[in-house]
C-alpha cells in the first residue's frame, strides 16, 4: 500500500485567515487598498443589492466603501470551510456593516505565486434581524 502525503500545510490555513482578516478589516476601516490587497485583479463579485439588481462588478465593493467609509461597528466570523494545496473556500459573517446591514460572504481564494487571494466574492445581504 503506497502512503498519501498530505499537503495540506498548517502555514496554507493561517496565510489564508489572515488574508481574509485583511478583508475584514478593509471594511471595518473603510480602506479600499486593504480591500483591493485581499482580490486577484482580475476577482469577481456577485450578489443581490437592495434594489433586486444582481451585481457582478468587484469594483463595486470599492466604489461603495469608498463612498461610505468606516464600517467601525462590523463583528465578523471567518473560517475556511475547505481547503486543498492551491484552492480554498472561506466563509465570512459579518454584522453590523453599514446601517446594520449583515453579510455572509464567500470568498473563492487560489495560491498564485506563493500568495493566496480571493477570486471571487458571492454574497448575500441582510437587513435588520
Amino acid at each position: 500500500m503506497s502512503a498519501n502525503k498530505n499537503n495540506n500545510l498548517i502555514a496554507d490555513y493561517d496565510a489564508i485567515l489572515a488574508v481574509a482578516q485583511v478583508y475584514v478589516e478593509g471594511l471595518k476601516t473603510g480602506n479600499v487598498d486593504l480591500l483591493k490587497q485581499t482580490f486577484h485583479p482580475d476577482g469577481l463579485m456577485a450578489g443581490f443589492m437592495p434594489d433586486g439588481k444582481l451585481t457582478t462588478k468587484l469594483q463595486f465593493l470599492f466604489d461603495f466603501t469608498e463612498e461610505n467609509g468606516e464600517a467601525a461597528d462590523v463583528k465578523a466570523h471567518v473560517s475556511i470551510l475547505h481547503k486543498t494545496e492551491t484552492a480554498a473556500v472561506v466563509l465570512v459573517e459579518l454584522e453590523d456593516l453599514q446601517g446594520g446591514v449583515g453579510s455572509t460572504d464567500y470568498l473563492s481564494f487560489l495560491k498564485i505565486n506563493g500568495d493566496w487571494k480571493a477570486l471571487s466574492k458571492v454574497f448575500n445581504l441582510y437587513w435588520g434581524r
